[in-house]
């Protein structure tokens, strides 16, 4: 039948199935042909392999592309064939789809599914091979990049940025001058006229002409950015960035460089399943009787500074009025008013969860699950108290 294409899919297996090799045409996602750029992390390799190995057993039709720029596709139909659960990562999270139509007298699942976001970075694809977000240099440079700045505007916020006193006998830009040509170890002549047009661009020009080329920004970076210790060169960057809009370091790589996106299931067609030790019960990975119908996943990998690790987190929005029951968890919150970490028995309603966020580690996953009491209407998040750990399979 050709309407149904074999192979590839997209969905949380959905967690696990994202971009496709077939219509993969623009869009820089995980999964790519042997020998081609995988946009994750070398950590994910697990994530990455076991998607591959269940790509197989899911179909699709009615694919509608989009024309954007590094997108798949607008809409598709995944089909799952009879009695298929997937249990994310052998955490126990089991993704149960719904039959609900028929293909030549068996029970199949077809799923809608909406791409509104495609996984990617808005302003190119970083290669995981040779990126590393704590190497200072590169990713101050990406940053420039990635807000469009021009060598004379990144000169320009520099010299706003100087801070002289006011009995200094010489100005800001002969001050910027001097300290390009100390860290550089050139010489650029500081006598011209300040306020001859022009003058940002043959600073510029004059710098490349003393460098190998093309280095202006980068002796801006070693003259006011680049210091011995690391973590005084990445606060210089995020004081930077912050003057100009107010936007971490951190937030600003999670949001510019790293990918990320987000896919809609219209209908109550895929249900996850939540484990016994998701209730910090005794018995581990059995699959409990409280379960939601999947909304909405989104994704976005992440880069934790202080803890020195990618963080691949999922968002997963239940729809409405689609959990099963009430039910009760054991979660930790942060106390404001005694001012350290609390645990307690968490009591939930049905339709109070908003969303979970499943936070994955290379080596484990935790999960967080933000409500809204009925009671006053305020939003709160709870951190379960067990951690799952990542059980890898094996070839």
């Amino acid at each position: 039948m050709k309407f149904l294409n074999k192979g590839v899919f997209i969905a949380f297996f959905l967690f696990y199935t994202y971009s496709s090799a077939q219509y993969r045409n623009g869009l820089k996602g995980i999964y790519m042909p042997q020998g081609e750029q995988v946009n994750l992390p070398a950590e994910y390799n697990f994530f990455i392999d076991e998607g591959r190995r269940i790509a197989g057993e899911v179909y699709y039709q009615n694919l509608q592309r989009s024309s954007g720029r590094d997108s798949s596709f607008n809409s598709l139909e995944l089909i799952f064939f009879e009695n298929r659960k997937y249990d994310f990562l052998n955490t126990g999270f089991v993704l149960v789809p719904q039959m609900n139509s028929q293909l030549m007298g068996k029970n199949i699942s077809t799923v809608t599914v909406r791409n509104n976001n495609t996984w990617k970075m808005a302003f190119g694809t970083v290669d995981f091979a040779t990126y590393n977000p704590r190497n200072n240099v590169t990713n101050f440079l990406y940053m420039v990049i990635c807000r469009n700045m021009t060598d004379e505007q990144v000169l320009a916020h520099f010299l706003n940025m100087m801070d002289t006193p006011a009995n200094s006998k010489i100005s800001k830009y002969v001050q910027l001058i001097r300290d390009i040509n100390k860290a550089n170890k050139i010489n650029v002549e500081e006598k011209v006229d300040e306020f001859a047009p022009g003058l940002l661009t043959k600073l510029c020009k004059d710098i490349n002409a003393q460098t190998s080329g093309d280095e202006c920004t980068l002796a801006l970076y070693k003259a006011y950015i680049e210091d011995k210790d690391e973590n005084v060169t990445r606060q210089n960057i995020d004081r930077f960035f912050r003057s100009l809009g107010n936007m971490s370091l951190q937030n600003m790589t999670n949001d510019y460089v790293l990918p990320r996106g987000d896919l809609n299931i219209m209908e109550k067609d895929i249900k996850l399943v939540l484990p016994n030790e998701f209730f910090y019960a005794k018995k581990k990975n059995d699959q409990s009787d409280i379960s939601f119908f999947i909304e909405k996943i989104e994704q976005n990998l992440t880069y934790d500074f202080e803890k020195k690790t990618y963080v691949l987190i999922f968002k997963v929005t239940p729809h409405f009025d689609s959990t099963s029951s009430d039910f009760k968890f054991l979660g930790e919150y942060y106390d404001t008013l005694k001012g350290k970490q609390q645990v307690e028995d968490i009591d939930v309603k049905k339709n109070e969860i908003n969303y979970l966020e499943f936070f994955l580690y290379p080596d484990k996953m935790e999960v967080q699950v933000n409500l809204t009491k009925k009671e006053n209407r305020f939003s709160y998040g709870y951190k379960l108290k067990n951690v799952f750990k990542i059980k890898k399979n094996t070839p």
